[in-house]
Parts: C-alpha cells; structure tokens; sequence
C-alpha cells in the first residue's frame, strides 16, 4: 500500500500544478493520502521502515493543500466574478 500511495502521490503531485486540471486531483489524493495513513500506521506497529509511506503521505498532502490555498484565494479576493471583465467584447 504504501508504493500504491506514492505512485498516487507523484502523479498527484505533478498534476496539481497543471492549471486545467488540478481539480480533478482531489480524489485520487484522497485516496492515496488514505492509503499512505494505513500504511503508516502498519509499519510502524510492526517497526519497519516507512519512508515510503511517509513520502506518500507528503505527497498526496501537497496538491489537497494547494486546492485550499486556490479555493481561499478565490473566495477571498472575488476573481471568479472578475472573469467576466476579462472577456473580449
């Protein structure tokens, strides 16, 4: 599980910088950020390695903060209405 959570992880990670589809990001990361909790949380009951799934978790928490910090900024500042003034007329 904790390989499946940083392959997500990367992917996510790459993807949520790419403008058009970043939103779509959400999900996957929340699954591999779910993945990558378990996966944490097993090795190290059992006390074995888990930099793999550390890296995941880091990875899937990445583009989940980078979708809030996007989401606020809109709220705040209002750009989603000033579109509208942007448009060739």
């Amino acid at each position: 599980m904790d390989t499946a959570s940083l392959v997500i992880g990367i992917i996510a990670a790459i993807a949520g910088f790419i403008p058009c589809i970043n939103f779509f990001v959400i999900l996957p990361a929340i699954a591999g950020l779910i993945l990558g909790i378990i996966s944490f949380r097993k090795k190290r009951e059992e006390e074995l390695p888990s930099g793999t799934a550390l890296a995941g978790i880091i990875l899937n928490a990445l583009p989940l903060l980078l979708m809030t910090a996007f989401l606020l900024l809109a709220i705040v500042t209002g750009d989603a209405y000033s579109i509208n003034d942007m448009t060739i007329r």
